[in-house]
């Protein structure tokens, strides 16, 4: 039976196909590969990327797939492709603009430049702001789309998959906040991000301070108390590379 079994699965598969929820929307390997030979400790190495035809060329298609392709399969598949396209338009981006030193003085890097995504024509806000958050609401998301900034939280030498979102995501966030979040005395210091994006927070954990308590657990006890206060550090927008 067992075997009988196995043979008419592989037939149906080979009939209809994998199912959707087994796949990526489209093949992120590209774009890790080339996140492995050109992210490192989290800062990218821009020029090197741009003096490589070859690599420059890869980066290129991936981000005309990224254009081109048909949203659909697994809300991880489809949360993983968004925030490579958005990470893999980021760094497209740059490197259109090179060079660069910090990229708010690219005239509307986030807000006016369009970029191609799912056969969408947008801008960087418009794919974070309408497309990402609305419609994933996990603010996770915060600790993985990469601004191209010093503060942003580091790029991972990894893309995402429908596979390894989840979990890279809670890697991510547990290795960001507790580094971001400095303590003195009663007055706890964490990323601009949970100013700019305090409702995000609040949504998956009630507060902000809620938020900090679950993933930076050192300082749980005095987070869940009133008598904090909570500031926020100035964000460093100079280039994550060079």
């Amino acid at each position: 039976m067992k075997s009988i079994f196995s043979i008419s699965t592989l037939l149906l598969v080979l009939l209809v196909g994998l199912p959707a929820f087994a796949q990526d929307v489209i093949d992120h390997k590209p774009f890790n590969a080339l996140l492995k030979t050109y992210v490192k400790g989290g800062q990218v190495k821009y020029s090197a990327l741009k003096d490589s035809e070859e690599d420059y060329a890869k980066l290129k298609a991936y981000v005309e797939a990224v254009g081109t392709a048909e949203v659909k399969g697994s809300k991880d598949a489809q949360l993983a492709f968004y925030l490579n396209a958005y990470n893999a338009l980021v760094i497209s981006s740059v490197l259109d603009n090179w060079p660069v030193k910090n990229v708010l003085k690219v005239d509307g890097f986030f807000k006016k430049i369009e970029h191609k995504v799912a056969g969408q024509t947008m801008t960087l806000d418009h794919l974070e702001h309408t497309i990402i958050r609305p419609t994933f609401k996990d603010a996770r998301v915060h600790f993985a789309l990469n601004c191209a900034a010093q503060s942003c939280p580091p790029l991972k030498a990894k893309a995402f998959t429908h596979k390894n979102v989840q979990k890279v995501l809670e890697a991510n966030t547990k290795a960001f906040l507790p580094k971001a979040t400095k303590v003195e005395g009663n007055t706890v210091t964490t990323s601009k991000l949970l100013e700019w994006f305090a409702d995000d927070f609040k949504h998956d954990e009630g507060s902000v301070q809620a938020y900090l308590a679950k993933y930076v657990p050192e300082h749980a006890e005095l987070l869940k108390g009133e008598d904090i206060k909570i500031t926020f550090a100035e964000y460093n927008w100079a280039l994550n590379g060079k």
